[in-house]
């Protein structure tokens, strides 16, 4: 049997892989291919048929084996929006890292666009997995700055949003009808990457929720090695299924819908 400290490699990387739908390398960062807007602009059209709010849970596997059971929920009031994602590790490695990540992302929604106010990042599990990032945004003056275990300023050239919030621009995106992808995501470090995804079909797909008819969509341009996929079902407003990443010779991680715990309604400001 492997001991916890050889696992922690492996399962720390698991645990970040609550971030976005699966985190980096599964950030699923997108937004429609147009030219950039102004950081204080705040702009979004892919919102513009508003934002729905919703609560659901996810299992991720690692190589067919359970791993972490993940919950998100998207809630808005008077204009002011709060998106969470709480995950946990569950069976054997829960007996192992005992990992628990709490993220959560609040922004404006106007109607038209989503401006970014602040996002919070804690994580914490045996074997030195303890992570914190804290991230401001200020759209009178285009800056970001942390206050985390990191801590910078930089100004936002163009759009960039942390990594959760980018993930909900992913599903409007795709609820849009964009087919071709990229968004630009500034991370706990200040560092900040770029990820495009495409459309590629739609196909039925099974999940612990029911079986969905649902939209197909790749990382495009990353790495050879490794192939991001994910569906996202229409019926419930485009929220993701399945999100798969499968490595060459490496950790294969599966986060499937498991349960709905609050149907999809869409939130336009005023209600």
């Amino acid at each position: 049997m492997r001991t916890a400290s050889a696992c922690n490699g492996a399962v720390g990387y698991a645990l970040r892989a609550f971030r976005g739908w699966l985190g980096p390398p599964l950030c699923l960062l997108v937004l429609a291919v147009v030219p950039p807007l102004p950081a204080s602009s705040g702009a979004d059209t892919t919102a513009s048929g508003g934002i729905p709010e919703f609560r659901a849970e996810y299992e991720l596997e690692r190589n067919s084996m359970r791993a972490a059971r993940l919950t998100r929920t998207l809630r808005c009031d008077d204009g002011m929006c709060r998106f969470t994602s709480e995950g946990r590790t569950v069976g054997f490695i829960d007996l192992l890292l005992r990992g628990r990540i709490e993220e959560s992302t609040q922004f404006r929604f106007d109607g038209d666009g989503i401006e970014p106010r602040d996002y919070t990042y804690r994580q914490s599990a045996r074997g030195d997995n303890d992570e914190y990032v804290r991230l401001f945004f200020d759209p009178r003056t285009g800056r970001v700055s942390s206050r985390g275990d990191d801590q910078w300023q930089d100004h936002l050239d163009g759009e960039v949003m942390d990594e959760l919030l980018s993930q909900l621009r992913l599903m409007l995106a795709v609820r849009a009808g964009e087919t071709e992808m990229e968004f630009t995501v500034v991370e706990g470090d200040g560092d900040r990457d770029v990820y495009r995804f495409a459309v590629v079909g739609e196909e039925p797909v099974e999940t612990g929720a029911g079986t969905y008819d649902a939209v197909k969509v790749e990382r495009v341009g990353g790495s050879d090695k490794r192939t991001t996929v994910m569906w996202f079902a229409p019926a419930l407003e485009f929220i993701p299924l399945v999100v798969r990443q499968e490595q060459e010779g490496g950790e294969n991680y599966t986060a499937t819908l498991s349960s709905i715990e609050r149907e999809p309604r869409i939130y336009t400001p005023g209600d």
